[in-house]
């Protein structure tokens, strides 16, 4: 069967990693402007940040469809929480990954405002080269990492991690040094890393990106935003996570198909492929256009 990955939505992810250890910024989960209003009373200061809950990436930048309303992402006065949550919920964000159609917002999540001192970018994915494991990080995060490598190839640390013996503290405090922390910050970030190892092994990810890494100006070091893939080939061990697979995110006939364990993907034309590899399928579109099908 083909491999899928199944995402989750940031305060899913988060969830996930504060139950193994990882440090990560204080968070509140709304699913109407009422709930909005009252979470946002547990937050210290005056303002407080709200992101739309989609699974696609650029959410800042996006817009709703419905009342145009700009950005999926906000920094806002606590008592504003409602009316922002409001033009959020129910709603569907375009970016530039979801295409025209967007993706719908069902959830919002709140988080404590802080200031970013430095950023840096961590990852772990399966490395075929060295047959297992590896991290990979930069002292510079908050961009994405193709243009980091692009700019300064010798930015982006990597350390495969034996599969077997599993990630030691040593490993954890190179990798966070190599990233470019110090003294008590370096020793927090190695805790996080080793947590963060713990979470790619035993929930059977293909990958845990965190981008920014940060560390704040009052001395934390947080995972600030995360991406993180399961395998759906582990689903049999991983009942309680892939329960949380949220499908209004995804195509629905998609959904339907799963279900039997097909791999369908939505694509335009009249005529639909069932097709065995990626060469006959060229081959069989090919031939389709060629005596004026699509």
């Amino acid at each position: 069967a083909g491999r899928r990955h199944l995402s989750l939505h940031e305060y899913q992810s988060l969830g996930v990693f504060a139950e193994f250890g990882v440090a990560i910024p204080k968070i509140a989960v709304a699913n109407s402007p009422a709930e909005a209003a009252e979470k946002a009373k547990e937050f210290a200061g005056d303002e407080v940040v709200i992101k739309t809950q989609v699974l696609a990436g650029g959410r800042g930048l996006g817009h709703f469809k419905e009342n145009n309303f700009q950005g999926g992402v906000h920094i806002i006065a606590k008592d504003k929480a409602a009316e922002i949550a409001d033009k959020m919920l129910g709603k569907t964000l375009v970016t530039k990954q979801t295409g025209a159609t967007g993706k719908p917002c069902n959830t919002v999540m709140l988080a404590e405002k802080f200031q970013i001192k430095t950023e840096k970018y961590f990852a772990i994915l399966m490395d075929r080269g060295s047959g297992g494991p590896i991290m990979i990080g930069s002292k510079t995060g908050g961009t994405s990492i193709e243009d980091i490598a692009a700019k300064d190839p010798t930015a982006i640390v990597k350390v495969p991690v034996d599969i077997m013996e599993g990630i030691t503290d040593a490993q954890a405090t190179e990798m966070a040094t190599k990233m470019g922390f110090t003294g008590e910050q370096a020793a927090s970030a190695a805790k996080s890393i080793s947590s963060l190892y713990k979470v790619f092994i035993e929930r059977d990810c293909t990958m845990v990106e965190i981008n920014p890494f940060a560390e704040l100006t009052d001395g934390r070091v947080i995972v600030c935003d995360a991406k993180v893939g399961f395998d759906d080939n582990a689903e049999f061990r991983q009942k309680d996570i892939h329960e949380k697979r949220d499908v209004s995110q995804e195509d629905p006939q998609e959904v339907e198909a799963k279900k039997f364990d097909l791999n369908y993907i939505k694509l335009d034309g009249s005529v639909a492929c069932m097709v065995n590899g990626a060469g006959l399928a060229m081959s069989t579109m090919d031939l389709l256009k060629l005596v004026g099908g699509s």
